[in-house]
């Protein structure tokens, strides 16, 4: 089954005066079930690394009340 996924993936364009620089793109993609399982957990990994700092950082700010 192909599952369809949006992806942020780093494109390099020019500038107004020619120079390049490198900007992230969504774009979409079709994966098989296994990729579209791994690249899931991976996220669900990574939003849950970001919320454990934010209340580390929470609790450091505000302490014990």
């Amino acid at each position: 089954m192909k599952h369809r996924i949006k992806v942020q993936v780093p494109v390099e364009k020019r500038g107004l005066f020619g120079g390049k620089k490198t900007v992230m793109e969504t774009r979409v993609i079709e994966v098989d079930g296994p990729t579209y399982r791994k690249i899931k957990k991976e996220q669900k990994k990574l939003r849950d690394a970001e919320m454990d700092a934010f209340l580390d950082e929470m609790d450091d700010l505000f302490g014990d009340w």
